[in-house]
């Protein structure tokens, strides 16, 4: 159960991180204004500060929302992520303005753009900020341990604490859920780093 939870949160929480995190990057790469400058640095300095220092205003936030104890909370407050958002405008400086143009032309609107052309061209980028937002999400064991309440919602990382203080300690079962919690990353990398080549 701690795999199927972390697994959700991770593979969900990394696939919305880079679809927002290049939809933010693809404004900031196209507005050239002043308004933009000011957005980018705003959000820049916001991520000066470690996440352990936001947990209140999260915590806050999810409670308000109703989301205490839903495996949403482990990942909503982190969708938006400052490596990501500033790969993804990296990569859209080198990215053709020419293909832009063209697309453009041929009457594409913003999401024909993002999917049909952008993701394909920016695969290995995508690929690169997925894995990194999935380990972010895979290894996370404080925000999972303040929002989860119920022991069948936990994810792995606070499950395997959960079963080392349990009263019936089982050293088998413990060792069982630590190779497991490090071999499903590895399998997801090995099985897609073939798209880095």
């Amino acid at each position: 159960m701690y795999i199927i939870n972390s697994l959700f949160v991770s593979v969900v929480g990394a696939s919305i991180t880079v679809i927002v995190c290049l939809l933010s990057a693809y404004f900031f790469y196209k507005s050239k204004s002043i308004f933009s400058k000011i957005l980018l640095t705003i959000v820049i300095v916001s991520f000066l500060f470690p996440q352990e220092s936001k947990v209140i205003f999260n915590f806050v936030v999810i409670k308000q929302f109703g989301l205490m104890d839903s495996l949403w909370a482990v990942f909503l407050p982190f969708i938006s992520n400052l490596f990501t958002l500033l790969l993804f405008i990296q990569a859209f400086r080198f990215y053709s303005s020419e293909i832009d143009d063209y697309t453009e032309l041929e009457g594409f609107n913003i999401f024909q753009k993002i999917f049909f052309v952008q993701i394909p061209i920016l695969k290995n980028y995508c690929l690169t900020a997925f894995f990194t937002n999935f380990l972010n999400l895979w290894n996370d064991f404080l925000w999972p341990l303040i929002v989860l309440q119920t022991d069948k919602k936990y994810t792995v990382q606070v499950g395997i604490n959960y079963i080392s203080k349990s009263l019936i300690f089982e050293p088998t079962y413990f060792a069982a859920a630590i190779t497991i919690s490090i071999i499903v990353p590895i399998t997801i990398f090995v099985f897609f780093q073939k798209y880095f080549n």
